[in-house]
Order: structure tokens, then C-alpha cells, then sequence
């Protein structure tokens, strides 16, 4: 009887996997599984190809990792092993908790880990799994487990195209509710994957009714857009946008919007701009086309003679409001008037009538790259619609050809807002 307890422990564990480590309350949680399958798959479509297999991406990489691992006496393969079966990604607020595994010898890996993460992070290991956390208390409830994924969400995993799964079961934006799931899979062709956001209540419907596109939009037919990445958003009314916004200021990284910041001379933190905005977004109504070019600036990054000059990369946009120069630089607290124009470091906002643009001195390139995103957009659909064209920005690089693109559409069924993207 002893014996059937210890196997039934040791079943239950195994058909448990990295899950048993859910607390009984989350913010969102990610689960991936199969990584090994999965990666391999990934390194056989184009884009990564080119990038991972043909730059040595993944040989440089791990050249570095092993440096660091043979210090506590871990091999790359065991390194490998820990990488290459299930990831579990928590989150509740600011706390966040991450397990990998199984493993064996995950007490040398702890050390190995710990270094390369550095001392603000956690690291422990129990069983053949190891975790990180930000917040010691908060990995401890995780150990404990007691907690879940619905089964209708883990049935994603049915399909053996699925690596990742993220679940938030209550994301709140103001008044309204929501549910999420995230769902990420690896084609043969391509890596795709879908953000579901559901309402819950009333406010919640309401929002994702407001974002229906309207027929009449035609922004993306304004001739100064240009450049290899395209975004349109076409809604009824801004509240839609600004929700998104909202989630992405409070999740992304710092770290993030700082480079991006710094790429097109915003001296402000961009966490900063994005509250900025949201400020401004009673003024407008939720039309907007903007256009970046990045593939010359990141050419010139990679030049070798040393006269070279970095190109800035262009931004245009256009924006339904009906606002002033005055009005904009008293909102935002900064800028400098002139005319019907304001400029705020190195870019440049002018109001025309029912439209504010907003622009920098360098321009993209115009033609191929915005008549192939126009052939995946349709304006009585799509609520957003981002389109970025690698082909250009891969053949300046490494003078590749390429035909990879990254499109996402944003559309509405019954009471859900579905974000469907793909890369190849």
C-alpha cells in the first residue's frame, strides 16, 4: 500500500508538469510546453532562419551562456535539458514567478542561473524544476500550488501546432472586465497566434462595441505614408484605443519604451508620452494611420566606414482630431508653437482642420512596402491593422532576398475583441 501512495504521488506529479506550481489567485499565467519541438520548428521558417541559423545567432548565444555555466560546473546540454520541456510565467501585480523544467541536476543549474540573472531575482529549485521570482513571499504561495488553468483554455493544447498558452481569468479597465487568452503556434510555414480579449459586463461590451470599424475610413490612403511598418486603427470612438494603451504602458518594460524613445530623439520618458497621449485623447476619435521607416537607419548602423552618418528613421502620422498647436503643447506641458505647428524634440505636429499630423524630418521610402500592407488591410474589418514588411529591412542588412512580412488584424465577433497575427 506504501508503494502505491509513492507511485501515485509520482504520477500525479508527472502528469501535473510545471502547473503544479499556479497559486490559487493570478493576474495572468503562461504556459509553454514542448519547447525543443517547437524551437527547431520555428528555426526552419524564413525570417528566423535568416537570422538565427544564417548570422550564427543561436551558436554565439549559447557560446556565451557556457561561459558563464562552466563556472559552477553545468554542461550547455544540461542547460539545454532545463530549456527544453515546459515554462510556466505567473504574474499578480508586480510579483512575477517563472519555473522551467524538468531537469536533472537542477541544484548546479540554480547557481548558474542566479549569476546570469543577477541578485534582484530569486532563484530556487524543488523536484526536477527550477523557479525565479521577484518577490520571495510570492514564490512560496506558487510552490504550494493550488491553483489551475480551465480546462477550456488547456484544450488549446490539443493542437500539436500550439507552443504557448496565456490566460488572464479577470483584466479590468476602469469599469469593464474582461477575460484573455493568448495562444501562440508554430506552422510549418509560419509562427502565428491570437489575443482574445471577452467582456464580462456591461462596460466591457460596450468598449468592444466601439471599437467597430467605420466604413467611411480613409487614412490609409494619405500619400505621406511610407517606410516598412504601417498601424491603422479604425474605431468608432478612442475609448477602445485608449484601453489598449493603457494595458500595454502598465506590462511593457521599461527598458523597452526607453530604446524607442531614444530612437526617435524623445528626451521625456515614452512611459511618460503614452500617459501624454491618453491626455490628449478626448480630442480625437480613434481614426489614426501612421507609418515608420526604420530599414535605411538600420543600415547605417551597420556600416563599416567610419565617415558613415546615421540616417534617422522616419515616423508620419495622421490623426483624426480637431485640436490646436496651443492646445496640444499645454496638455503635453512642453513644445514649441509656431504658426499652426508644435515641435517637441525632433518631431513635428501640425493641425489642419479635422487632422493633426505629426512627422520627422527624415523620410522613408515610399511604394512596394505600403501597397503590400494595403493588400492585407480592409478598412470595413479591421479595427487595427499592423503590417511590417521585413523583406527591405533583411536585404539592406545581409543583401538576403526575402519575402517575410509580420501582419496583425484586430476584429469583432459577438461580445470579443480578437487580435490574429502571423510572421513569416
Amino acid at each position: 500500500m506504501k508503494y502505491l501512495v509513492i507511485l501515485s504521488v509520482l504520477v500525479g506529479t508527472l502528469l501535473l508538469g510545471v502547473t503544479q506550481f499556479i497559486p490559487a489567485t493570478y493576474d495572468f499565467v503562461l504556459l509553454a510546453t514542448d519547447n525543443a519541438k517547437h524551437y527547431d520548428q520555428l528555426k526552419k521558417i524564413p525570417l528566423f532562419d535568416t537570422f538565427i541559423n544564417g548570422l550564427g545567432i543561436e551558436p554565439m548565444v549559447q557560446g556565451m551562456v557556457a561561459s558563464q555555466l562552466v563556472k559552477y560546473g553545468v554542461k550547455m546540454d544540461q542547460f539545454n535539458e532545463l530549456l527544453s520541456n515546459q515554462v510556466l510565467v505567473v504574474q499578480r501585480g508586480e510579483n512575477f514567478f517563472g519555473a522551467l523544467g524538468p531537469a536533472k541536476e537542477t541544484e548546479k543549474l540554480v547557481k548558474a542561473i542566479s549569476d546570469l540573472l543577477g541578485k534582484d531575482v530569486w532563484v530556487g529549485a524543488q523536484k526536477s524544476y527550477v523557479f525565479f521570482s521577484n518577490n520571495k513571499d510570492f514564490a512560496g504561495e506558487c510552490l504550494k500550488g493550488g491553483g489551475s488553468i480551465a480546462a477550456d483554455i488547456m484544450k488549446y493544447f490539443d493542437d500539436a501546432t500550439v507552443w504557448a498558452v496565456g490566460y488572464s481569468p479577470r483584466l479590468v479597465q476602469g469599469e469593464a472586465e474582461f477575460e484573455s487568452v493568448l495562444v501562440v503556434r508554430v506552422e510549418p510555414d509560419r509562427m502565428s497566434g491570437s489575443f482574445k480579449w471577452k467582456a464580462k459586463n456591461d462596460a466591457a461590451k460596450k468598449i468592444i462595441a466601439e471599437a467597430t470599424p467605420d466604413r467611411s475610413y480613409r487614412l490609409h490612403e494619405d500619400p505621406n505614408l511610407s517606410g516598412e511598418i504601417f498601424v491603422f486603427s479604425n474605431v468608432q470612438s478612442v475609448r477602445a484605443v485608449k484601453a489598449v494603451l493603457e494595458q500595454m504602458s502598465s506590462n511593457l518594460a521599461d527598458s523597452v519604451f526607453n530604446s524607442v524613445g531614444q530612437i526617435f530623439g524623445i528626451s521625456a520618458e515614452p512611459k511618460n508620452v503614452v500617459q501624454e497621449i491618453l491626455a490628449l485623447s478626448e480630442k480625437v476619435s480613434g481614426k489614426m494611420a501612421a507609418s515608420i521607416g526604420v530599414g535605411q537607419f538600420l543600415q547605417s548602423l551597420f556600416e563599416t566606414q567610419s565617415a558613415t552618418v546615421t540616417v534617422e528613421p522616419s515616423f508620419y502620422a495622421v490623426v483624426e482630431a480637431r485640436t490646436t498647436p496651443s492646445e496640444i503643447a499645454k496638455i503635453l506641458g512642453r513644445g514649441e508653437v509656431s504658426g499652426e505647428e508644435l515641435k517637441i524634440d525632433n518631431l513635428i505636429i501640425r493641425c489642419e482642420g479635422n487632422y493633426v499630423k505629426i512627422f520627422s524630418q527624415a523620410k522613408g521610402e515610399k511604394g512596394i512596402s505600403l501597397e503590400k500592407a494595403l493588400k492585407f488591410f480592409d478598412p470595413v474589418k479591421h479595427s487595427l491593422f499592423v503590417f511590417i514588411d521585413f523583406a527591405p529591412i533583411v536585404e539592406k542588412l545581409l543583401g538576403v532576398s526575402s519575402q517575410s512580412v509580420f501582419v496583425a488584424v484586430g476584429t469583432i465577433t459577438d461580445s470579443s475583441y480578437t487580435t490574429d497575427w502571423y510572421i513569416k
